[in-house]
């Protein structure tokens, strides 16, 4: 389940037509100074899911509600005092829903993708490691867990 902007292109994706929802999770730039090494380049390392499958669009007011019902109720749980859609006027929330598409994905297929420089010898990906975690956003220090998990023991 989700939703976009009517605004956005993808409105317009047809009835059980194929598409493919990327989930992409931490990602890291990799310099080539980190490597010590000569003749190497710049790099990405990430980690991410590939669904693929065929595009509904929901189009009854009542449950495209429920899908942004749910959604709300999901992010706003951990807040300390969470908002609701009850705490809005319902014609300001209906002019709002007049302007997004709901949809829900029927899966066929899930592939997980990730670069974690495992084509690279142990020592370069201890010293990615290393630069990685010293640096003070949450992505790269979780990539640099990921490369650390999969380090021979």
């Amino acid at each position: 389940l989700g939703h976009f902007a009517k605004a956005n292109p993808q409105s317009k994706t047809a009835q059980h037509e194929q598409v493919l929802a990327i989930f992409h999770g931490p990602h890291a730039y990799i310099s080539p100074t980190w490597y010590e090494a000569a003749n190497t380049v710049p790099t990405w390392n990430y980690q991410a899911v590939h669904v693929y499958g065929r595009y509904t669009a929901i189009d009854d007011p009542d449950e495209l509600k429920a899908v942004i019902q749910q959604t709300v109720t999901f992010y706003e749980a951990p807040a300390a005092s969470p908002w609701s859609m009850q705490n809005a006027d319902p014609t300001f929330i209906d002019q709002l829903l007049q302007g997004i598409v709901g949809f829900k994905i029927e899966i066929e297929r899930i592939e997980g993708k990730f670069k974690l420089s495992q084509n690279h010898p142990v020592e370069r990906r201890e010293k990615v490691i290393s630069v990685l975690k010293q640096q003070r956003h949450d992505d790269s220090q979780a990539i640099a867990a990921l490369m650390q998990s999969q380090l021979p023991h």
